[in-house]
């Protein structure tokens, strides 16, 4: 008798923990990045490698690359948020409606970019790395996590 309760406690608790973790990903598909997450980027014309996170700090939002960031070097190469996602933007339309958050500091490590006061990312679906002169997408990255996963 107390091995048939001890089985149907640990199906139970089984079948608790299945439904907490299905209510755990919903969440976790529907949410935008936090502050905190931390993201990789995806190449488009270039490897870019290395992550990203949204850090608040000092009454400020910012994007920070970590120090494992590392791609080509070019011409005049910025940092953007779009309102399109990584799949769908290009080298044509990464500027459109866009926003620059400034130059890319250096082809490699940890970086910051402050995002202007008042700025809502829910306004944007994305972050580039984009070469402004010639039109050529690097490659970025999904603002919210349902995209990135």
């Amino acid at each position: 008798m107390q091995f048939t309760k001890s089985r149907k406690m640990n199906r139970t608790r089984s079948l608790l923990a299945g439904i907490v973790l299905a209510v755990v990903a919903v969440q976790t598909i529907n949410s935008p990045v936090l502050a905190g997450d931390e993201h990789g980027f995806v190449s488009k014309k270039y490897d870019i490698k290395g992550g990203w996170q949204i850090v608040e700090e000092n009454g400020k939002t910012l994007i920070r690359f970590d120090k494992s960031f590392k791609t080509k070097g070019g011409p005049d190469l910025k940092v953007f948020l779009s309102p399109l996602s990584i799949a769908d933007v290009s080298g044509k339309t990464a500027t459109d409606n866009s926003i620059q958050l400034g130059k890319l500091q250096s082809i490699t490590g940890s970086q910051d970019y402050i995002l202007p006061d008042g700025l809502s990312l829910e306004d944007y679906n994305s972050i580039l790395v984009h070469c402004e002169q010639y039109s050529v997408l690097w490659g970025g990255s999904d603002l919210h996590a349902a995209k990135s996963n």
